[in-house]
Parts: structure tokens; C-alpha cells; sequence
């Protein structure tokens, strides 16, 4: 009965819903300078409502800094309104793991940290076509990692992201 149940649930919620998902890509500037490329995929659930995966990459490294691998990956729940025709607002909730690992100039010693944060967002996107919009973005991060013995104020934090998304 229950599998009934929710099968019957997943069918009206995705005929109601005007797409079935989305994917999309995006750059961000980090605070230091450091780039970094987000990539995501979403399904949309019920009347504006989805779920999300994100993944983010630093592609560039900081100079104080021989290495620094930065990587988040997020589970987020979304809610898409319109406000007004071409124009929409996507905020966004959910949990975010961030891995890094780093190497500085001053010591020879690799360092790795991890940490899983509640964390918050907001997009405003463009609908250029019925497939296809652009979008700002921001994720609050807040201090990304805390390191024992290294100045994490030289660590990038990117939150403000430009992208495109593709609706499905």
C-alpha cells in the first residue's frame, strides 16, 4: 500500500510540475582571488518544490599555498517562484561537506581537513528560453574550515556564483 501510495504521489507531482529537473554550471571568484566552478543537478518534487545536488571546485590556488584542493558537495531542498514573467527566485536550504587539503609554503606538511555545515542560498534566475536561464547565486559558507596552526582568513571563500541552468 505504501509503495502504491508513493508511486501515485511521484506521478502527480511530476505531471504538475513544469519541468522535470534542471542541471546547470557556474564560476565564482573566490574572496582571495582563487576561481572555482560549481556544477549541480535538481529534480523538481511538487508546485516549485525540488531537491538538489551541487558540487564545487577550486580549479586555481592561492599563492600562499603550494597546494589547495578545495571540494563542497551539497544536498539542498529548493523552492522555485516566479516574480514576474522571465524572472525567478530560488532559495535554497540544505547541507553542505567540504573536504580540503593543503600544503603550505612555510612547511613541509600536508594538511586535511573536513566539515559537514546547515547552510543557506538564494538565486535570482533569468529565463532566456522555456530551456534555458541564467542565474546569480549566493551559498553562505561561512568559515569554511578551521585549521590548527594556519591563517584560514588566506583561504578563499566563494559565494557569489554566476551560471547557467538547463531545464529538463
Amino acid at each position: 500500500m505504501k509503495k502504491i501510495i508513493l508511486a501515485v504521489l511521484l506521478t502527480v507531482s511530476t505531471l504538475t510540475a513544469d519541468f522535470l529537473g534542471q542541471a546547470g554550471l557556474g564560476y565564482s571568484r573566490g574572496d582571495n582571488g582563487a576561481n572555482y566552478v560549481t556544477a549541480f543537478a535538481g529534480a523538481d518534487m511538487f508546485m516549485g518544490a525540488g531537491l538538489r545536488l551541487e558540487y564545487t571546485k577550486n580549479f586555481s590556488e592561492h599563492d600562499e599555498f603550494t597546494k589547495e584542493d578545495i571540494s563542497r558537495y551539497g544536498l539542498f531542498a529548493t523552492y522555485q517562484f516566479s516574480l514576474i514573467p522571465y524572472i525567478a527566485i530560488t532559495p535554497k536550504i540544505g547541507l553542505v561537506k567540504t573536504d580540503g587539503e593543503f600544503e603550505t609554503l612555510e612547511v613541509i606538511k600536508a594538511v586535511s581537513k573536513s566539515s559537514t555545515k546547515f547552510t543557506y542560498g538564494l538565486e535570482l534566475d533569468y529565463y532566456y528560453s522555456g530551456f534555458l536561464s541564467f542565474y546569480l547565486g549566493y551559498t553562505d559558507y561561512g568559515k569554511e574550515l578551521e585549521i590548527e596552526n594556519i591563517d584560514t582568513s588566506k583561504m578563499d571563500t566563494a559565494n557569489f556564483t554566476l551560471g547557467f541552468k538547463v531545464h529538463l
